[in-house]
């Protein structure tokens, strides 16, 4: 009986039984789609943006005073061994520190040095292609001058032989009339 009511059930509790998403963990691209389909369902409220954190130096300075300090004439007790251990911990977490810092610094001196070489290659270059298109113009535009100051010539020469040849021809055509 239990069988036949499984498969009795209506259209509405089998499509429902469809719609209910079956859990599971999500891949990257399903908790980002999730994440903005959040968001985009109350877009007119501002979203807070959190700051990056600020670096904190991790370890301070080492103290000026040291509380357990060993007696001349006290031998190395049981928890001695430890007091040491712990101390020289800080100092080398410090001196790790301080070697990480100047690390990035000279990184970060390196990156903005080769930044500013590649701007000033950037500028050399597009400098170079400037000079290289304002001569092209330069020349197109004298080669336009210089062309219209020979058409003008030739046309004058020309005119000038139009007219040579049609002083010819009257002089050609008196001369036969002449005769």
């Amino acid at each position: 009986m239990s069988t036949a009511k499984k498969h009795a059930l209506s259209d509405d509790e089998s499509s429902a039984q469809q719609r209910t998403p079956i859990k599971h963990h999500l891949t990257p691209q399903e908790l980002q789609k999730k994440q903005l389909d959040k968001l985009l369902e109350k877009i007119d409220k501002p979203i807070r943006i959190p700051e990056r954190p600020v670096a904190k130096p991790i370890n301070r300075e080492p103290k000026d005073y040291v509380k357990n300090i060993q007696g001349s004439s006290a031998g190395a007790g049981s928890g001695d061994f430890h007091v040491y251990r712990a101390g020289r911990r800080r100092e080398y977490a410090r001196l790790k520190q301080m070697d990480e810092e100047s690390k990035e610094e000279r990184e970060q001196r390196e990156y903005e040095e080769r930044l500013q070489a590649k701007r000033a290659q950037d500028e050399e270059k597009t400098e170079k292609n400037r000079s290289k298109r304002q001569r092209r113009k330069q020349r197109a535009s004298n080669n336009k001058i210089n062309k219209k100051k020979a058409d003008a010539r030739s046309d004058d020469e020309g005119s000038d032989k139009d007219d040579k040849d049609d002083k010819r021809s009257e002089q050609e055509g008196s001369d036969k009339e002449d005769r």
